[in-house]
């Protein structure tokens, strides 16, 4: 997805993967690289997406949010499912690692939208991983990527 086109929940998909995906798929705004003495994460800001990789000894877990038409390999996926109303998912792969998400999509007045919006920018200015894309902007609000 280039920087003029929009993006909405409606257009993306949740991935999850057993394996690691080459980064040549994606269009990498931010690289973030945690390591630890367990495992190594590695996030990727892909736009107002993500692709967040767990690694630990042998074992890999990748976390995507893309766009519905982007091509993303079959091999190593576990689950693909739609940005659509609340879902969750659990895996208990056998190396240990186990795996919960959460998600949900609502729709917003315009005023908590806003709000919303603002309050995530402000806790993101304070922690976490926060990435702004103000070439973005459409209706005075910058778009971003927070992941806490």
């Amino acid at each position: 997805m280039s920087i003029g086109q929009k993006q909405t929940a409606s257009t993306l998909r949740f991935f999850l993967y057993d394996r690691p995906i080459h980064p040549e798929l994606f269009d990498i705004y931010h690289d973030h690289r945690i390591v630890k003495p367990e495992y190594e994460a590695q996030v990727w800001v892909t736009g107002c997406s993500h692709v967040i990789g767990f690694f630990r000894e042998e074992c890999s877990m990748l976390e995507v949010t893309a766009d519905m038409n982007m091509e993303l390999p079959e091999r190593g996926r576990l689950t693909k499912m739609p940005f659509k109303g609340e879902k969750s998912h659990e895996i208990k792969l056998a190396e240990g690692i186990r795996y919960m998400m959460n998600f949900q999509v609502e729709s917003m007045s315009p005023a908590v939208y806003s709000k919303t919006h603002h309050d995530l920018a402000r806790l993101g200015a304070r922690r976490g991983l926060f990435v702004p894309f103000p070439k973005w902007m459409s209706h005075r609000l910058t778009p971003f990527t927070f992941i806490n």
